[in-house]
C-alpha cells in the first residue's frame, strides 16, 4: 500500500501548493499597488522573456489563474504581466520563452516598462519559490499498425503464398 501511494505522490514543493491566504490578483495590485507591498503572493503563468542583470535575475512573466496545486491554467485570458525577481543568476535555457512557472513571494513595487509603445505598469515580486511545470507533450499520433497487429491467425501455416485460394493465385488467361 505504501508503494501505491508514494506512486501517487508529486514533487511539487509544499509552498507552491498552499495558496497564501489573502493573495491578491494582479489586476488589484495594478491599480492599488500601494496597499499590497509586502505581501506574499502565488502567482503563475508562462515566460515571456529571461533578463540576467548584475545582481539579479528578472524573469517577466504573463500571468494565468492557478489551480489548487498552483499549476497556470493557460488559456486565451490573460490576467496581465509580472516581473518575477530572483537574487541570483537563472539559466535562461532553463527559464524559456513559453515554460509555465509558479512563483510565490513577496511583492516589492510596480514597475512601468514599454510593451511595444505602451507603458505598462508589472508589478514586481521578489521570489521566494518557484517552480517550474513540465513542458507538456503533444500526444503522437501514428499511422494504424501492421495488419498482422490484429489479425490472430497471421503465422498460421497456410497463409499466403501456400493459400491456394488467395486471389493472386488464379491463372489468368
Amino acid at each position: 500500500m505504501l508503494m501505491l501511494l508514494s506512486a501517487c505522490s508529486t514533487r511539487i514543493p509544499p509552498e507552491i501548493k498552499q495558496s497564501p491566504g489573502d493573495s491578491p490578483g494582479i489586476g488589484q495590485v495594478r491599480d492599488m499597488a500601494d496597499a499590497y507591498i509586502s505581501q506574499k503572493v502565488r502567482w503563475g503563468g508562462v515566460i515571456l522573456q529571461t533578463e540576467n542583470r548584475q545582481d539579479s535575475s528578472w524573469v517577466t512573466i504573463v500571468s494565468f489563474p492557478v489551480d489548487n496545486d498552483g499549476e497556470p491554467q493557460v488559456s486565451d485570458q490573460s490576467n496581465g504581466r509580472f516581473i518575477a525577481r530572483f537574487e541570483e543568476f537563472v539559466e535562461p535555457l532553463v527559464f524559456s520563452a513559453g515554460r509555465e512557472i509558479t512563483v510565490v513571494g513577496t511583492l516589492l513595487a510596480t514597475e512601468t516598462q514599454e510593451v511595444g509603445e505602451f507603458a505598462y505598469e508589472y508589478p514586481v515580486v521578489k521570489v521566494d519559490h518557484h517552480y517550474i511545470w513540465p513542458e507538456k507533450k503533444d500526444p503522437v499520433y501514428v499511422d494504424s499498425p501492421p495488419y498482422w497487429w490484429y489479425d490472430p491467425w497471421w503465422p498460421y501455416p497456410y497463409y499466403y503464398p501456400y493459400y491456394p485460394h488467395y486471389p493472386h493465385h488464379h491463372n489468368r488467361r
